[in-house]
């Protein structure tokens, strides 16, 4: 694709020539003819209609992606939640399960007051 085109623009200017070009017959191009021109143009219509339709099938799909891991997620947290609840918060099915044992925790730090010893 030529540098700072969209393929929007190219369209239109092929169209553009198109017109002129269906108008003026007689115009010709070396090898290339006015059918050529119009068969390039409709290829191009077609595969830059396929892009947007792979591009929405692509968006569907992540969409539908996203839907599921979020459901997984939801469900695996409160698989978590349940085996706390049945085994225990120190538990080692609880541990395997991704949680961390409440005996591994880390104690919070006091934080020390402003004006006190240094």
């Amino acid at each position: 694709m030529p540098k700072g085109k969209s393929f929007d623009q190219i369209i239109i200017e092929a169209e553009q020539i198109e017109r002129v070009w269906a108008d003026n017959t007689t115009l010709t191009l070396g090898d290339l003819t006015l059918a050529k021109f119009q068969s390039q143009l409709t290829d191009l219509r077609a595969k830059r209609d396929r892009i947007d339709e792979l591009r929405a099938q692509q968006t569907a799909a992540a969409n539908d992606l996203n839907t599921q891991g979020a459901a997984v997620s939801d469900a695996s947290t409160r698989a978590r939640s349940g085996i706390r609840a049945v085994y225990g918060p120190d538990s080692t099915q609880y541990e395997l399960a991704g949680g961390t044992r409440a005996s591994e925790r880390k104690r919070r730090a006091r934080k020390a007051k402003p004006g006190g010893p240094q």
